[in-house]
């Protein structure tokens, strides 16, 4: 009785020992999920002109680092110099991105407060965004988008339904309407040019 009770014993242990071995999970497989990000933006070098908050008129060749930095350079041969976004009142540069802005020759940032702003239109009413870039990614606006009036009052957009009512509205205000469908971010961009061309 006692080796029944012995081999019985040792029966189940081995079962149970087999069990939980062979109940493991296997090892986690990798697994690579394609994703869509962008390669990274190229920043060059432009030709412009930029006026600093001190008074101080800076003339050569700039490159931005995409975020709140620009490197200055007097001639091609001269040493670097950093300049911060918040030292800068304007900042005009050579080459424009003219899937995004009106203007063909050159592309204009300045300053609103205490932010530097890349100008996407003339005139009286002004849209801006916060995008460090000439042409080096063509046709891409920032997510948010700023209007500054004729009262000088600056208004902030995230949302493209609020942008377009807004768009509707600037329309009415100026005695012109170019289009009554849903617009996106360039072609708001674009119809405010002409609006404030005529």
């Amino acid at each position: 009785m006692r080796s029944v009770l012995l081999s019985c014993l040792v029966l189940l242990c081995a079962t149970t020992f087999t069990w939980a071995q062979g109940s493991k999970h296997p090892a986690p497989t990798t697994v690579y999920i394609p994703t869509n990000t962008p390669p990274p933006i190229n920043y060059k070098y432009h030709d412009g002109v930029a006026l600093l908050r001190d008074g101080t008129l800076l003339k050569g060749r700039f490159q931005s680092n995409g975020r709140s930095n620009f490197t200055y350079r007097a001639t091609s041969q001269a040493t670097r110099q950093k300049i911060g976004a918040s030292m800068i009142r304007r900042l005009a540069l050579a080459g424009a991105d003219t899937l995004v802005t009106n203007r063909r020759d050159s592309t204009i940032f300045f300053r609103f407060g205490n932010r530097l702003y890349r100008q996407l239109t003339d005139g009286a009413t002004m849209i801006l965004d916060r995008m460090f870039v000439v042409d080096e990614d063509r046709g891409k606006i920032g997510y948010q988008l700023y209007v500054l009036d004729e009262n000088d009052d600056l208004h902030k957009f995230t949302s493209l339904n609020k942008l377009n009512k807004w768009f509707y509205d600037f329309q009415e205000k100026s005695g012109r309407k170019l289009s009554d469908a849903y617009l996106n971010q360039n072609e708001i961009v674009k119809a405010v040019a002409q609006l404030n061309q005529k």
